[in-house]
């Protein structure tokens, strides 16, 4: 048995953690030292993303595991007890052989990807249980007793890289929501299982009666709106292609008018699969927001003063149609005229723009009064 060179498995996560576009790299060199076909990195709650990293070779596999469900049904999970203990466990810690012949984890998805033996290494961070999921096909022979006990090496040593791209991703986190407060806007962080992290100040302030945080959640007293922004937030997590804020959700609330609530998914967040914080929730209250000056707005990004009449009543976070209906003009003119302030504001979507307009419009202090 040719001897593993470990020492650059932990390097490569060691560099992994502090730029996280390295890490399918750092997944590559630990398939290449484990004589593998490749490897993923995954929370071991189940909770996995679309974007996990994972080496080009587990690309399809991947995609079968989250696009028909088996990252809900994953056998190997009855290994974590082994895993924990140990550090490292493979498919005989899962089940006996004759039950992986006929098992339709092994049948039905591993089987047809050519895969068939695992050995997943322990790296704990905290409460936190991630694995190192080494694969290798069915043509290739499981991983020998020798070889696990090569493999405990990394359960020890891998863990502080993982912890450093967590705890970079928390600093990310904190400092969006600074960020946002900076511009009076509240904000929400949002873990991948669609938990709140924290709110910022402004969210705080709106976060209570009809709209409230509640077993971790963003809960409505509508239970039809808090089911669609657990949808829409859950629906945004699980595309790879997400960025920025979509669509708002909105929160009726009792005697005012229903709270907007814009879930969405930052580049900076995205960039680092591996942190806790992977959405982030915008609320808006209508009611609170008062109608800019168009002038300040049409100075800022030179728009026309028909374009600066729409943005400042977008900034007030009124829908499009109605602001429409109110400054007399067809929603034709109102979507032409939208098209024109995304292209002077660099922006895309609509909840883009509310949020740039409230950075500009917003003092550049904090307000920590009731």
């Amino acid at each position: 048995m040719p001897p593993w060179n470990l020492d650059r498995v932990e390097a490569a996560f060691a560099a992994a953690a502090v730029e996280p576009s390295q890490w399918v790299e750092a997944l590559d060199v630990a398939t290449v030292e484990t004589e593998a076909f490749g490897a993923l990195l995954l929370p071991a709650a189940g909770d996995v993303l679309p974007d996990m990293p994972h080496t080009a070779s587990m690309a399809p596999s991947a995609d079968t595991y989250m696009r028909d469900g088996w990252y809900r049904r994953d056998e190997r999970y009855n290994a974590i007890s082994t895993m924990l203990a140990t550090g490292v466990a493979d498919d005989f810690d899962a089940m006996g052989a004759d039950r992986m012949g006929r098992h339709p984890y092994y049948q039905e998805f591993l089987r047809p990807h050519g895969l068939h033996w695992f050995a997943g290494v322990r790296i704990l961070c905290g409460e936190k249980l991630w694995v190192l999921s080494i694969q290798r096909t069915a043509q290739q022979q499981p991983f020998s007793p020798e070889e696990k006990e090569r493999l405990v090496r990394l359960a020890h040593s891998l863990p502080t890289g993982v912890a450093i791209a967590r705890a970079l991703g928390s600093a990310t986190g904190a400092s969006l929501l600074d960020a946002f407060e900076l511009s009076g806007t509240a904000a929400v962080l949002i873990d991948r299982q669609g938990k709140v992290i924290r709110p910022n100040l402004s969210a705080e302030r709106l976060l209570g009666g009809d709209v409230r945080v509640r077993d971790g959640r963003i809960f409505a007293a509508d239970a039809a709106a808090t089911r669609a922004l657990d949808r829409t937030l859950r629906e945004i997590m699980f595309r790879r292609d997400a960025s920025g804020l979509g669509p708002p959700v909105k929160l009726p609330r009792s005697g005012q008018r229903p709270l907007l609530a814009y879930p969405g998914r930052l580049p900076a967040m995205a960039a680092n699969p591996l942190s806790d914080c992977q959405a982030i929730v915008v609320l808006v209250d209508p009611d609170a927001r008062k109608i800019p000056d168009a002038a300040l707005l049409r100075g800022a990004f030179e728009l026309t003063d028909a374009e600066a009449r729409l943005a400042a009543r977008l900034a007030a976070g009124a829908p499009l149609d109605e602001i429409c209906d109110r400054l007399r003009i067809a929603k034709e003119t109102g979507r032409n005229h939208l098209k024109s302030i995304f292209a002077k504001t660099g922006t895309h979507r609509q909840s883009e723009l509310v949020v740039m307009l409230a950075s500009v419009l917003s003092p550049p202090s904090l307000s920590r009064g009731p």
